[in-house]
């Protein structure tokens, strides 16, 4: 199993925002690309004062042939919208783990 993870950094004050926007927008756009099993939206629970808040997107691939179609076909594609909506707003980075 592929794991990919995204890293949001966001403000406090724009958690409920960004929360719903997620959930209604951003992960059904994802889903459309039917490229993995399943996806799990968190908040990371280690708090940062003054800092901003952590959220935690994981897409979880059968394989590494679907990250791959997914990375090639649509990765640019639902960055843009994200982009489009959080440019300069939140900062985010992300990481490819494999189930050991």
């Amino acid at each position: 199993m592929i794991i990919y993870n995204t890293s949001y950094l966001i403000e406090n004050s724009m958690e409920k925002d960004f929360c719903e926007w997620m959930k209604i927008k951003f992960i059904p756009l994802l889903k459309e690309t039917g490229t993995f099993s399943t996806s799990y939206f968190c908040k990371v629970m280690v708090a940062t004062e003054d800092e901003g808040l952590t959220y935690s997107l994981q897409l979880l691939f059968k394989n590494k042939e679907q990250f791959t179609k997914y990375n090639t076909r649509f990765e640019q594609k639902v960055k843009a919208v994200f982009d489009a909506k959080y440019r300069n707003q939140v900062m985010s980075f992300s990481s490819l783990l494999e189930e050991a």
